[in-house]
Order: structure tokens, then sequence, then C-alpha cells
């Protein structure tokens, strides 16, 4: 190792193996640490960490696309568009969280999972089972049901509620206790015995309800806490690994309410709040970020890839027939005036998936809707990746009435969804210059109609006689 160094002087290299440091450890120490332990000046240690980084050949960085997975298990989410934008879909040996507010469809994309996975490899599945493990609820088996009997690309020769394996956890301490004992037992056994498909999917729906207590929040609680996440991260690690499957684990949102963050000249290094909007929570629309996910920093540091879903308020017509709102062009102007009425019914809710942040794709951000058949992404022309412009050229947006968004009217001219209830008039389109619109138009038939027959008010007076 000392010959490896090249240029160190006699006197360096000797004060090094008196320390017992070697490459790495001088590499990864202050100067200071080297200085004490070797019995050397801080600049002298300074001297030999140059040295070091100078004649070390600095590796070849690669980029999350160019990286070679070959022989890395992936499966499809179900759906071509969020499968594009997860990088080919969910990969077996990671810890996938999926976090997001009630009711924005963490539950029905587990689900979705869990039978997607069991697709043979030619459907871009992985010919396996799952392992779903509950916290507060049951395994809603109709729902999977639903999903089988509606989505086309679920085939139910293939795809079986009897694949889908449950078990209850109702305490981080049973929970610890089925991952280190039960469940490895029980995948080695699927895995040798004929007839059954291999566990290539784990579930745990959810994390957070494990922790959940009306006790008083001490140090003392947050610390077994933080042990107890440790400890199931471990084990899931382990398992993600060993067995080469891949991990989804459902987490909840809590409120975040807004700070004006001062410039931290007294302390150099950040606070949390200060660090926790950049991994705990997405900014692709507004009001996106009012909601963080739960569980700390802890838990964040130990998975690879954290995707939120958020309800938006947004409503929208989806099909194209019949729509909602038809131009009517006239001589004298453009005016949009409802074609039908249709009930709320008709709307469809439209919810946004971000992906925070993950060790095998870009952030990105889309839309996507909750069906009978599952979660559907909609298409790239109507979401964006996250940062990049989502300006068009919309220059009037006539929204319906009866929906309000939940935004302030601060935030409303902010943020432009061309296929929400609505019409975009685009007057470049149809021609329309500005000139045009300055012209006075015709006069109308009507107007010259009542002025030439106007009742006199000796007329109206024995007319209400009349029908009074």
């Amino acid at each position: 190792m000392m010959d490896s160094w090249g240029e160190l002087t006699s006197a360096q290299k000797a004060a090094l193996a008196k320390g017992r440091l070697n490459a790495s450890d001088v590499m990864l120490s202050s100067s200071q640490d080297i200085a004490r332990k070797c019995k050397i000046s801080a600049a002298e240690a300074q001297s030999i960490i140059d040295h070091l980084y100078l004649n070390t050949s600095r590796p070849q960085l690669l980029k999350l696309e160019d990286a070679d997975r070959a022989g890395c298990e992936c499966f499809t989410t179900g759906d071509p568009v969020l499968d594009g934008a997860l990088g080919g879909g969910i990969r077996a040996g990671m810890i996938w969280e999926v976090v997001g507010e009630s009711a924005a469809g963490k539950t029905q994309l587990a689900l979705q999972l869990s039978l997607s996975v069991q697709l043979p490899l030619e459907k871009k599945g992985l010919h396996g089972s799952t392992c779903y493990i509950t916290t507060s609820s049951t395994l809603p088996t109709s729902r999977l049901v639903d999903m089988v009997k509606t989505n086309v690309a679920l085939d139910s020769r293939h795809c079986d509620l009897k694949d889908i394996h449950t078990l209850s956890a109702l305490s981080s301490l049973q929970l610890l206790h089925i991952l280190s004992d039960k469940l490895t037992p029980f995948i080695n056994s699927r895995s040798s015995e004929a007839g059954f498909k291999p566990v290539k999917l784990l579930v745990i729906d959810a994390l957070a309800e494990l922790f959940h207590t009306s006790a008083k929040t001490t140090a003392q609680t947050l610390v077994e806490r933080s042990r107890n996440i440790a400890q199931i991260s471990f084990l899931l690690h382990n398992i993600a690994r060993t067995h080469k499957l891949a991990i989804v684990v459902i987490n909840e949102v809590v409120d975040v309410f807004d700070r004006v963050y001062l410039p931290n000249t007294g302390s150099p290094t950040l606070s949390y709040s200060e660090q926790s909007r950049w991994f705990n929570r997405a900014h692709s629309i507004p009001q996106e970020n009012m909601k963080e996910a739960s569980l700390g920093m802890v838990w964040a540091n130990q998975i690879n890839t954290r995707i939120m879903l958020s309800r938006t308020g947004r409503r929208r017509y989806l099909d194209d027939v019949d729509p909602p709102f038809k131009r009517l062009k006239t001589n004298t102007d453009f005016l949009v005036r409802p074609a039908t009425i249709r009930e709320h019914a008709d709307l469809t809710s439209i919810r946004r998936l971000s992906i925070v942040f993950s060790s095998v794709m870009r952030p990105a951000s889309l839309d996507y809707i909750v069906t009978d058949a599952g979660i559907s992404c909609l298409s790239e022309d109507h979401s964006s990746v996250a940062g990049e412009s989502q300006t068009t050229s919309v220059t009037s947006l006539v929204e319906d009435p009866r929906l309000e968004l939940p935004m302030t009217s601060a935030q409303r001219p902010h943020q432009n969804y061309p296929l929400d209830v609505g019409v975009v008039e685009d007057w470049a389109q149809e021609g329309t210059s500005c000139a045009d619109m300055d012209e006075e138009p015709p006069k109308d038939e009507w107007d010259d109609y009542w002025a030439s027959n106007t009742m006199s008010q000796v007329e109206l007076e024995a007319l209400n006689e009349t029908l009074f």
C-alpha cells in the first residue's frame, strides 16, 4: 500500500505507518485526525491528503439512464405511461415507498402491483406471487376481483387471488417478528415447492399506522420509534437483497405550514425543516408541497424511491364524445356557450403522482386517475417532468362556475390545465386578429325590429289592465 502512494517522503510514509492508516483512511479523515493519530502537524497531514487526491484516478460516473441494469428483474405496473416514468417499472431488490393522503390511491396502486407481478415474463411480469401485510385493515379482495375483470392488461389466466398471501401485523413488534422469523421460511417454501409461484413482491400497507399513539411524544418515544424503524429497514433490505424481490411500503403524509426561511448565518448546518423540503415533499403543482411524508429522516434514508400521490381538486371530462362545451361562432363575436349539461358524476378526479427521489430514475410528475381497472396515468401531453416549463398558448380559459378549485386567487393564474373543466379559446388558431375585434359589429336585425315596433305608454297601461 505504501508503494502505491508514489512521491510521499519516507518520513510521511513512516508517520502513516505509525498511525496505522491506509489510503482510504487518509482520504476519509480530516487533517486534524490524521495529525493526532500520526503525531505530525496539521499542515503536514494536509499535504499528504492533497498529494493523494492529485495522484488518485477518479472513477467515471454514470448517469442513471446510462447505467447497466442487465440482470435486474423488473415488472410492469400495468400502465405504460407510469412504467416509462419509473424507468421500466418496479425493480426487484429495492424498497419503494408510496406515500400520500387519504383517498389518493395508495392502496389501489399496491393492489394493482400485486396482480401485475403475477404476469408471465413475456407480458412484463415476473410470474411471481405477493406477500401482502396489512396493519389496520383487511385485504380488499372485492377490489382485486374488479381489477382483474376490468383491466385488459391483467389476464385472469395468470392473475389470481390465490397468489396474494396476506397477513396482519397490528404492532411494530409483530411486524418485526414476521420479517425476522416467519417471512423467510415462507418465501423459501414457495420457491422450492412445485406448482407455486415464487414470492417476488412484498407489500406493507401501511407502515405509519404502527406508530400511531395517543401517548405524549417525548425524546424517549422518538428514540424508540427510530430504533424500530431502523430494525424494520434492516430486515427489509436484507430480504430484498437475499430473495431478489421488490418491496412496496405505503406511508402517510402530515400537514405542513409555510414558514419564512431565513439565511442560517448562526450555524453552518441546515435545520431539518430546511432539508425536509427536498426529500419529503413534491413541488410540481401549487399546494402539492403542503403535505410531507411522515416517519421523518430516519425512514427517508432507508428507502430507494419515494413516490408521492396527491389529490388536486381538479376534475375533467375525459371522453371525447358529446363535449360539455362547444364554440358558437356568429358574425358579431365569438361566444362560448354550453352545448350540454352534465352531472358531476361524469367528471373524473385528476390526481398527481410525483417521483420525489429515486436511485434508478429522475424525478418526474404526471397526472393520473383511479378507475375500476386501477390507476391509469394520463399521456405525456397532459403531464410534465418536474422542473420543466408548463407554458402553453392558452389565452382564455372558461371554467364551469359550479366547480371551484381549492386555490387562492393569487395561485389560480399560475396553473393552466387545458383539458380541465372548461374550454380553451385560442384566438390565434381561429385567425382572429386584434384589428378584427376592434371593428364595430354590424347592426343586429332584432334591434331594428324592436326599434320600429315599440309599444306606447297608453298601450302598455291597457295591456296591464287586461292581464290583471
